[in-house]
């Protein structure tokens, strides 16, 4: 078994605060945008404009204080720069997954006991809580440690596991088809046991990954949806704090 190559602990938590500070405006991004889909006073308007702007200054003066802008992605510098309420419905998206990717951080961190089923999502307030985000970060990051290697290990096979069984729907519904003799459904099944074996899988079902109470393959488009999109964000997440993906502007935000 190959021996991992974790990232530092401090690195792993200023990634952390980076993407707690996108998830952040993310929210604010929302609050303003949403606000031409309410009937509400110009008055009123302008006054939660105003106070998120004030937010969002306030955010990028902690950014610097605590030296965290040096860790930001160039994807993330340029969309903290962006003036509040400009971000595409498609980057307001790809940065709200981002809240699977900060959750695996924070429980690599101890700072969340664990990992939600794949069928479930984490929830805001428990990844950005742990943040303090505008206070001092010198708890966080000096007391900084991770989980030992094998704990490590496990969750980023895990997720790698999951990842695959999104991947693999997508290649069959594509068309692509294994080597004669083979059927999508038996490699899906040897995988499958070869993952609860393994401790990866907690229970299968008809020689499927079990998840939101049936196989896998029986998921509606908006399951499989959520299912495809934790597992990639957690798997990208876990990969980078494992090395095997050390550079974190590998992945992209759609600007």
């Amino acid at each position: 078994m190959s021996q991992l190559r974790l990232q530092d602990s401090r690195a792993v938590a200023y990634r952390a605060l980076s993407l707690g500070a996108l998830l952040k405006r993310g929210e604010w991004e929302l609050t303003v945008q949403n606000l031409d889909e309410r009937l509400i006073f110009d008055d009123v308007r302008e006054h939660v404009v105003h106070k998120h702007n004030h937010l969002n200054d306030q955010l990028g003066h902690w950014l610097e204080r605590e030296k965290i802008n040096h860790y930001l992605s160039q994807s993330e510098q340029h969309l903290l720069k962006k003036p509040l309420g400009t971000w595409s419905e498609r980057t307001l998206i790809s940065v709200g997954w981002r809240i699977e990717a900060l959750g695996v951080m924070l429980w690599a961190l101890n700072r969340i006991d664990s990992i939600p089923a794949y069928d479930t999502q984490f929830e805001a307030e428990q990844v950005l809580a742990p943040l303090d985000l505008g206070k001092s970060t010198i708890d966080l990051i000096w007391l900084a440690s991770l989980r030992t290697a094998d704990e490590l290990r496990h969750a980023r096979d895990g997720a790698e596991l999951w990842n695959w069984r999104s991947r693999a729907t997508e290649l069959e519904r594509l068309g692509v088809r294994p080597p004669d003799g083979v059927k999508f459904s038996d490699v899906i099944r040897a995988t499958a046991e070869r993952g609860f074996a393994s401790g990866q899988l907690p229970r299968l079902m008809d020689g499927d990954f079990a998840v939101f109470g049936k196989a896998y393959v029986d998921l509606t488009e908006d399951e499989f949806a959520l299912t495809s999109a934790i597992a990639y964000e957690r798997y990208f997440a876990l990969n980078w704090i494992c090395e095997l993906s050390s550079e974190w502007e590998s992945i992209r935000i759609d600007l």
